[in-house]
């Protein structure tokens, strides 16, 4: 099976007056358990947070092949996701905007996000394909606390992506079939970030 690189962009330009001043955005990646179903999801993504936040995370460190940890390379079993055993995985994104809140970005078109897959060397908007637009206002993004004192530190939040194995039919061998033709081609996504 191949490795698939996974690249990251995060930029924001803040204005004040006639000086530019650029802000990275920090961004992670892991295979996070499945989020809709898997009972494990919840306290990864509550690590995932408080890691980010305190600049622990390491990347991929979720990822079936432990030469993955550390690194931004993916498996296709880390972004296959299923409806029986344990759910499989997906892809997640993390990224945290420290000094703003959730309201002070909504509805503003100041924060926004894109994700485009190349498999086997085409390119695939996935964001223009489902939602009909390449840059996104997220929607799984929370106001974070960072010291516990009741003050609201900057805004963290996921994008996640996953394929469907065993699409309707549910059963190991499929799934089998599924990641063993996926996993003979190559693939890598691109999650952007801007602010």
């Amino acid at each position: 099976m191949k490795k698939r690189f996974l690249a990251g962009i995060a930029t924001g330009v803040f204005l004040f007056g006639m000086v530019g001043v650029t802000q990275a955005i920090p961004l992670f990646v892991d295979a996070a358990p499945n989020k809709y179903g898997s009972p494990d999801y919840s306290s990864w993504e509550s690590n995932a947070y408080a890691s980010v936040v305190a600049g622990t995370f390491v990347n991929m460190a979720s990822s079936i092949n432990s030469d993955n940890i550390g690194t931004t390379n993916f498996e296709i079993q880390d972004e296959v996701v299923y409806s029986f055993g344990d759910l499989g995985k997906r892809l997640t994104w993390i990224y945290y905007i420290e000094g703003e809140t959730v309201d002070s970005l909504s509805g503003t078109d100041r924060f926004q996000i894109s994700l485009t897959n190349v498999w086997d060397g085409s390119s695939w908007d996935f964001y223009d394909y489902y939602y009909e637009s390449t840059w996104l206002e997220p929607t799984t993004w929370v106001n974070y606390d960072t010291d516990g004192d009741g003050s609201v530190d900057g805004v963290i939040g996921t994008a996640g992506m996953a394929w469907w194995g065993a699409y309707g039919i549910n059963t190991q061998e499929a799934l089998d079939a599924d990641i063993a033709s996926w996993g003979l081609s190559e693939e890598s996504w691109i999650f952007t970030a801007k602010l």
